[in-house]
């Protein structure tokens, strides 16, 4: 893991992607459901998990990097896992502009994704702060139509309870994560 962080701290220092190149999405040429895969996926999760035990404001660059190439990745069935932890820790680090990649994260790559990815990721700061947001913005406004109906859509149901930002960071950072390394261990076991 002493390598993991010196690659995680040379990035920090320089902001050079060809120090990334090891970890970037590479297709393994097959078409089998069971055979499709990333080559770097697994040096990649390891490099996400290492960096989500020290990660800061200053390390969206990186995470950035990593959840576009995770969502590269997604669409040849790799696990869910790493997209969301990506996802939760641009989110935790978040600026508005953020939200059409975490938007990317939730519905941009397929049934899976939609499922485990919470939309608690979505409403950023607050739900109403981020659909005046959009509804403001004269960029994109396609796309912040679809964030909007996709907001409104959740918030629509009377039974669905969502989580504040602080206790859904607090949820995730307790009890979330926990399913996940559990989940991602259970998967390298099995592989």
């Amino acid at each position: 893991m002493q390598e993991l962080k010196k690659i995680i701290n040379n990035y920090r220092a320089e902001k050079e992607e060809s120090i990334l190149e090891d970890f970037r999405f590479i297709h393994n040429g097959k078409t089998d459901y069971y055979e499709i895969f990333d080559l770097n996926y697994w040096k990649r999760k390891d490099l996400i998990f290492e960096l989500y035990q020290d990660y800061g404001l200053a390390d969206k660059p990186l995470i950035r990097w990593l959840l576009t190439e995770e969502l590269k990745a997604s669409e040849i069935n790799t696990p869910v896992y790493t997209v969301d932890l990506c996802a939760f820790m641009l989110y935790k680090h978040m600026e508005m502009e953020d939200i059409y990649m975490l938007y990317e994260a939730k519905f941009g790559a397929g049934t899976d994704l939609q499922v485990y990815v919470d939309i608690e990721l979505l409403f950023g700061f607050d739900s109403n702060e981020t659909k005046i947001y959009l509804e403001n913005k004269q960029k994109d406004k396609r796309k912040n139509k679809k964030i909007l109906k996709a907001i409104e859509y959740y918030e629509q149901n009377p039974d669905a309870r969502f989580r504040s930002r602080v206790a859904y960071i607090e949820h995730f950072e307790t009890k979330k994560i926990k399913g996940i390394i559990a989940d991602l261990a259970e998967l390298t076991e099995n592989d």
